[in-house]
């Protein structure tokens, strides 16, 4: 259409189609100067169509204007391109100061005779000094608390002090001192990425820690865990999805046996290495814990938990007489040669700790002889001082020796006590049976470890208090001989409540050993505090004015849900529902939500940040888990926003005429005229009843200026602007000529027209626009009009966008066309897509689809409108902009009976094409060029908007690999396309999905978009 009325030469046209085959015929070559039969008929083509466009041409251009005031219609004005902007208050200035609607921010540009592109602020906003300090969320079906910006401390598992390594002390401290400085640094500028109540990592966690003094330190014993009352809790044990571990020197381990006995309710635990303690006022505890496997969303009861242990027989640690260490399986307790207060050590820390336990020692004895001679030398020069002389024996018959009387005793920490045991054994030595023994006593609570030669620990000292005829010679000493000593303990069933309980819910952690007492069930494994789907916002000050703007940027992705929120703030009583107006329409789009802080706003810690807390609350749960997968994702997240529009208003000027005159056109001083404001004097030709009835009725409609005498010396009413005079609503009307800038009025007939000439006639405010100009990259708004007191800085975090020139008289044509067509009614799908694209010169391509929506339900009374943006590559902002009031309009318009809730307007479901490619080529010093044409043409061909070249590419069509390949032609002299593999990326109701291109099933609502291609290159 745009060049169907404009001349071209066979020369344009022959270029034209040589541009043209490149693509759908890239082995052919259009050749002028040796042409085959091909360029021949193209050639044959040109002249013909040359004659035909001349003649076109000739009709005269009036004609063209004609046919569009057949039906009245003006020129659409241009449309103002529309951004973001965020404003940073000067610090240590102020708490904040208000930004009034209409704020001139401004940007540089060269493409205005000012140099300037002029935006004004949409929205009054309070910009505050407050700043975000920490960011969270809640999903109470999920149970988690996802951290999303600032810092936050969990509670440590362990309670105490743990005696750790030096190096690691070092290392931990050098680790948290890094973390600071780093959070330090990233402190309060960006809230980083996140999916609103679609977060997944958990803050939070669910643990048990039971301590326990003595229990738990033995290695490869038997520790026994009961759980009274807790079917759910052991059932899950069992399964896996609670694990029971215990604290050793390299971390939290789980036990190496972890055993359910027959009774349903006692585990049998062993564990492999020594627990490591942790140190509570003046006791050291070894910890066991019960940590959930998975969130937990429910919580847990117990009726009792209790400890017990027993150890299997083992072999002492240590056997010595007090200056050397004896063999353990085999030895003599007082050496071969028997005496009084000769003594043994037999040591073993593990079983020696457990007070309160029974425990047992078995060995086998044998007793061995010794006889033992003296020379009357050696007798008479040891024991002449300290014994009398033994009397002679006549017969030298050896005097019996033997262990007549023991004590067995241990160390309580100020010295030697004698060791109370079941039977009396004093005498067990005397009588020289051999056989098998056994010891049982109950350890004491005051047993204290001592050093006995090499060895550190408890141990037994027995010591000989009596054994007749030791130092007679000769004599024959009848020892014993201890083999296969053995060490057990048990509590013989008798279980104890752990010292000491703490349970860990999400952040929380609390003491409950109160509930070992108590007679009622207690909760020992739960989930978050939390009972709702929540974004908790931390403020570092108090907001003490409003409106306050939080901005949401939501990112690219298409086919994100909405979520419908309230907004909750935290008063002296707790959160409280405040009132909020989301202009980001329930998180479909990127934009603001405003609020009036209330004045009880009050500081509260929460997770451990003493702030000033919102929170927005979501009003329904998602149903599925699917539905989850499409929930917003936000991608930038702030306070002081507000949307800015590129539009320049203009003051109120006034108007004079010397004469009424019939259809009165009068130039405004504007282009890219949006609207005006006209205030027409009607003094002098009103009747005063009428003024007065109007100042009654509509005093927003009507301005009365008055002399000294409180009389009316000008009467002005607002008129509005229609398109046609025929058929205005109200006869006080006026027409644009947006063209032009001019501001027609009627005749006085069909409708008014201005009429005082002795005063102004009439006043007007214009809005204008750059329109294209206005489409600015990000950052670029940066500057006031005026005095800014207070701001530091303002900036436009996304692009401008959807700003348009006036329209183009080829697509006025096209437009009146189409009424013509349409008769001003929706009936058919070309009506609707001639509508659409009439709409806004923003929007390139649109399809409708009757009875299914883009979630892929089905309903005979839905009908879907799929549109793709000319500037679908920046975002949907321009989308966003247009597609509630399209919406509206094609409801206003369309014949059918169609519901609000039944007409969706959306965008396409962008299908990411990837494409990879193998290239043989005959030269390797052309690799580089080669795969970077490749791209380059996969990238254009690929792109689905409309441009002089190509039509791009249809919604609901995927380009198939015969087609990939035949584009890839062009690159036929260079290289030699072997193969190649495509493959599809997209998201749509039932998930994300990636896909050979083959197997993709194609619906109506998608359409293709270029996506990471790569290019594998060979040698010939």
């Amino acid at each position: 259409m745009e060049s169907a009325f404009k001349p071209q030469t066979a020369e344009d046209i022959e270029n034209r189609i040589d541009s043209l085959r490149k693509s759908y015929a890239p082995e052919w070559k259009f050749d002028r100067i040796d042409p085959d039969a091909g360029s021949v008929i193209a050639q044959i083509f040109a002249r013909q169509t040359e004659e035909n466009n001349r003649l076109m041409s000739q009709m005269p251009e009036r004609y063209h204007m004609e046919f569009v005031n057949m039906l009245d219609a003006t020129l659409r004005p241009a449309q103002p391109a529309a951004s973001m902007v965020i404003f940073n208050m000067d610090s240590d200035t102020v708490l904040g100061t208000q930004v009034p609607r209409g704020t001139r921010i401004t940007a540089e540009s060269d493409s205005t005779e000012s140099g300037l592109i002029i935006y004004e602020t949409d929205r009054n906003i309070f910009v505050t000094d407050s700043r975000i300090r920490a960011v969270f969320s809640t999903d109470m079906e999920a149970g988690t608390l996802s951290p999303i910006f600032g810092n936050y401390k969990t509670p440590d598992i362990v309670s105490g002090t743990l005696s750790i390594l030096d190096e690691e002390e070092s290392e931990e401290t050098s680790s948290e001192e890094t973390i600071s400085e780093e959070e330090e640094l990233e402190e309060i500028y960006r809230v980083r990425p996140f999916t609103l109540f679609g977060e997944r990592e958990n803050l939070g966690k669910s643990i048990l820690v039971i301590y326990e003094e003595k229990l738990v330190d033995s290695i490869g014993e038997a520790i026994y865990l009961r759980f009274d009352g807790a079917h759910d809790l052991v059932d899950r044990i069992g399964q896996g999805r609670i694990a029971i571990k215990y604290l050793s020197k390299t971390g939290f381990k789980t036990f190496d046996t972890c055993e359910l006995l027959s009774d349903g309710k006692t585990f049998k635990l062993i564990k492999s290495l020594e627990a490591r303690k942790t140190e509570i006022g003046s006791k050291k505890y070894a910890v066991v814990i019960l940590e959930a496997q998975e969130t937990m969303t429910d919580s847990l009861e117990v009726e009792g938990i209790s400890l017990s242990a027993g150890g299997d027989s083992q072999p002492p640690e240590f056997v010595g007489d007090g200056t050397i260490e004896l063999e353990k399986r085999k030895f003599a307790p007082f050496s071969d040669e028997l005496a009084v207060f000769n003594e043994c050590y037999i040591g073993h820390d593990g079983c020696f700790s457990k007070s309160g336990s029974r425990i047992t020692i078995k060995f086998k004895t044998s007793y061995h002889e010794n006889k033992l001679r003296i020379s009357p030398e050696e007798e008479e020069a040891e024991l002449a001082i300290i014994k009398l002389k033994p009397k002679k024996n006549p017969y030298d018959t050896p005097a019996q020796v033997k262990v007549n009387e023991i004590i067995i005793e241990y160390f309580n920490g100020i010295g030697w006590k004698k060791l109370e045991c079941d039977t009396e054994y004093s005498g067990m030595f005397e009588s020289c049976e051999e056989g098998e023994y056994k010891l049982s006593f109950i350890c004491p609570e005051n047993w204290g470890a001592t050093e006995t030669g090499p060895y550190s620990g408890r141990c037994l000292r027995v010591r000989v208090i009596k054994a007749d005829n030791c130092y007679m010679r000769p004599g024959l000493h009848m020892y014993p001989v201890i083999e296969n000593l053995s060490i057990s303990y048990s509590y013989e069933g008798r279980f104890t409540n752990p010292a000491r309980l703490e349970k860990i819910s999400g952040t929380r952690k609390e003491d409950i050993t109160a509930g070992l007492v108590s007679e009622k069930p207690f909760t020992v494994l739960s989930g978050i505090q939390y009972h709702e789907d929540a974004l908790y916002i931390g403020l570092d000050k108090k907001l003490t004015d409003g409106p306050i703007s939080l901005y949401f940027q939501l990112s690219d992705s298409n086919n994100q849900n909405g979520v419908k929120c309230h907004m909750d703030y935290m008063g002296p009583n707790g959160f409280t529902n405040m009132r909020a107006t989301d202009l980001t329409e329930s998180f479909t789009r990127s934009g603001t939500m405003m609020f009036m802080p209330p004045s009880d706003m009050t500081e509260a810690t929460i997770e451990g940040n003493r702030l000033y807390w919102i929170r927005i609350v979501r009003s329904s749960a998602q149903q599925t888990e699917l539905a989850d997968a499409f929930l917003p994702r936000i991608s930038r997240m702030c306070l002081n926003a507000v949307i800015v529009t590129n539009v320049q208003t203009s003051d109120e000027h006034d108007y004079y005429i010397e004469d009424p005159e019939p259809n009165l056109s009068m130039p405004l001083g504007a282009e890219n005229i949006l609207d005006a404001q006209v205030w027409v004097n009607e003094k002098g030709y009103t009747r005063k009843e009428e003024m007065d009835q109007l100042l009654q009725d509509y005093p927003e409609k009507v301005r009365a200026e008055y002399d000294f005498l409180g009389r009316i010396s000008a009467f002005y009413v607002l008129w509005q602007e229609v398109d046609s005079f025929q058929g205005a609503p109200d006869k006080r009307c006026y027409r644009i000529d947006r063209m032009s800038g001019e501001i027609i009025f009627s005749d006085g007939t069909m409708c008014e027209m201005p009429r005082v000439t002795d005063d102004i006639a009439f006043k007007a405010r214009i809005r204008s626009t750059d329109g294209e100009n206005g489409n600015l990259s990000e950052g670029q708004i940066s500057n006031f009009i005026g005095a800014s007191p207070y701001i530091d800085t303002v900036y436009n975090p996304i692009r401008a966008h959807g700003g348009s020139n006036l329209e183009t008289l080829d697509h006025a044509l096209m437009r009146c066309a189409g009424i013509m067509h349409s008769r001003y009614k929706l009936v058919s799908e070309t009506d609707y897509i001639r509508f659409c694209k009439e709409y806004s010169d923003s929007i390139d391509k649109a399809r409708v689809i009757v009875g299914e929506t883009i979630e892929g339900l089905t309903n005979p009374s839905d009908i879907s409108i799929v549109l793709l943006m000319k500037d679908y590559a920046d975002g949907a902002f321009s989308f966003h902009r247009i597609a509630a009031a399209l919406k509206k309009d094609i409801l206003n318009n369309c014949e059918v009976t169609v519901t609000e809730d039944n007409l969706h307007v959306v965008e396409p479901i962008f299908v990411d094409i990837s494409v990879c490619v193998w290239a043989m080529v005959m030269d390797m010093d052309e690799a580089f060029d080669v795969s970077n044409e490749v791209k380059t043409v996969l990238t254009e061909y690929l792109d689905p908007v409309s441009s002089q070249l190509s039509d791009g590419w249809s919604i609901g069509t995927l380009p198939k690999q015969s087609q990939i390949l035949m584009r890839l032609g062009v690159l036929r002299s260079k290289a030699v396309i072997q193969r190649i593999t495509m493959v599809g990326h997209y998201i749509d109701s039932s998930g994300e999905h990636e896909l050979d291109t083959k197997d993709i099933a194609v619906t109506p609502f998608m359409i293709v978009k270029s996506g990471v291609h790569k290019v594998i290159i060979t040698n010939k």
